[in-house]
């Protein structure tokens, strides 16, 4: 099937209009404009989801630049639902509304457990609502995506989408990195002071290294799916283009992300027996590292021993001991000194202090926006006083979170939650192709929830639970067929 630009008028109508929003940083317009797509998404479901594409991944520049745009992404999702819950209430398929895996309900439940622990606390109602929404609004993909009516061309459509973002993610963290982030940023952004450990990583539009190698991951699988798809078309851009993303997603320095990658890429040869495609894909990395990460990383020295910036304004820099600071981040990943440091301030004290407050909270923990989630960095938890935490702290670990908010209720409904999507997709590997790709993913996810919290991230649910919805509906669609 041949695309034009005729046939993605999301881009065509949405682009537009948050440029304006971005020109005019007017909060009016801005609310305006994210009213007008929401309304496009109630009127053009499929199209509104497409949008989602072109906005989690660069949201956090938006907001930077007009915060006023920070609900377009809500809005869209809720309109969507709407229509969808309109749709099946017109055709009368009432009981289609109400039918959920076990997952779903471990989950519904799981936040309803960490809202009511909360409110126990002592949590203010504006937080409890806050997390919630920060957990549940991109679940509702999975619930959209599953009754809608999916179509090939649905599927490149998504598959050009990301394919498009991703390029535009790349070139852009490349610039930032060539330029010392003082090209194409939020002025905030340039003058943030940040760790030698950190500012050798590229942030991009989504502002977070963690984050952006997570979206280019899926987005590098997006891609030779859709290579796939195309069945050798375009087979020389779409090669340079998956080095570019690995090289990229190399130069985030996201220890987390490789290993994730990693695990995940091992499944996917397990369980396809595509040995070839998997020795591709590391000879990619070896590319990407030799064409990308090398090339833009000695780029980058030598900028800055020549003085091209120099009459930019940089935050001030520690003095360093010579050496480079990508080495340097990649040495002090394994070295004594960094643990020792994490036991008293980063990842280490924030698991010892989950589980101080796990003792003391057991069964259904201290609640949603108490211990490392959004809603606590944004409001502040009422709890950390009594356990010594100076900071508004993000705990970079799901599952600690779970432990110390929801206890022993929300650690099991959480689990089923997990291992309940894993037995899902492991059961309707022979019913889809798509299966065993969004389980690899799943595997490699549980392992960045060790390291970020990662079913807190927009970007990274968006396009899961989409996969996952859009498993669920050809399944569905097949046992109808069959009946």
């Amino acid at each position: 099937m041949n695309m034009t630009w005729r046939d993605f008028p999301f881009i065509l109508i949405g682009v537009p209009l948050i440029v304006l929003a971005l020109i005019i940083p007017n909060s009016i317009l801005g609310l305006g404009i994210s009213a007008l797509l929401a309304l496009y998404a109630f009127l053009s479901p499929k199209n509104g989801l497409l949008l989602l594409l072109l906005y989690f991944p660069t949201r956090p520049f938006l907001i930077e630049i007009n915060p006023s745009l920070k609900m377009l992404g809500d809005l869209i999702i809720i309109a969507v639902f709407l229509q969808v819950v309109w749709l099946k209430i017109r055709q009368k398929e009432w009981k289609s509304l109400l039918q959920f895996h076990l997952f779903e309900w471990a989950f519904i439940l799981f936040c309803i457990v960490g809202a009511v622990s909360a409110l126990i606390t002592g949590v203010t109602f504006g937080a409890i609502v806050f997390q919630l929404r920060a957990f549940l609004i991109t679940f509702v993909l999975f619930y959209i995506t599953r009754r809608l009516e999916i179509r090939r061309e649905d599927v490149l459509k998504f598959l050009w989408t990301t394919f498009l973002m991703a390029i535009l993610l790349c070139l852009h963290g490349i610039v930032e990195k060539l330029s010392m982030r003082t090209l194409l940023l939020p002025d905030d952004w340039v003058l943030r002071s940040l760790s030698h450990n950190n500012r050798v990583r590229i942030y991009g539009l989504i502002d977070n290294p963690n984050v952006l190698a997570v979206y280019l991951s899926i987005a590098f699988m997006l891609t030779l799916y859709l290579k796939q798809l195309l069945r050798g078309k375009h087979v020389f851009l779409f090669n340079i283009s998956l080095i570019l993303m690995l090289g990229v997603i190399t130069l985030t320095y996201s220890r987390g992300t490789w290993i994730g990658f990693a695990i995940g890429l091992v499944i996917y040869a397990v369980l396809t027996k595509e040995w070839k495609r998997t020795r591709n894909i590391l000879i990619g990395i070896v590319m990407a590292i030799v064409l990308v990460n090398i090339p833009v990383t000695k780029g980058t020295e030598f900028i800055k021993e020549q003085g091209f910036l120099s009459g930019v304004s940089l935050p001030p820099q520690k003095e360093t001991d010579g050496m480079s600071d990508e080495s340097r981040r990649l040495k002090e990943s394994f070295e004594m000194s960094t643990i020792e440091l994490s036991k008293t301030t980063g990842r280490l004290f924030i698991v010892t202090k989950g589980f101080e407050i796990f003792k003391d909270h057991p069964v259904a923990g201290s609640g949603f926006a108490t211990f490392g989630d959004s809603a606590a960095k944004g409001y502040s938890s009422p709890i950390y006083k009594d356990y010594g935490i100076e900071n508004d702290i993000y705990s970079d670990n799901q599952y600690i979170q779970v432990i110390a908010q929801t206890g022993s209720l929300g650690v099991l409904l959480f689990a089923v939650f997990l291992l309940g999507m894993l037995v899902y997709l492991w059961k309707k590997r022979t019913e889809t192709y798509m299966a065993i790709p969004i389980l690899a993913v799943l595997l490699g996810v549980y392992v960045c929830g060790l390291l970020y919290n990662i079913w807190e991230d927009k970007t990274f649910t968006t396009y899961f639970f989409l996969m996952l919805g859009a498993v669920a509906h050809t399944i569905d669609l097949k046992r109808t067929e069959g009946s």
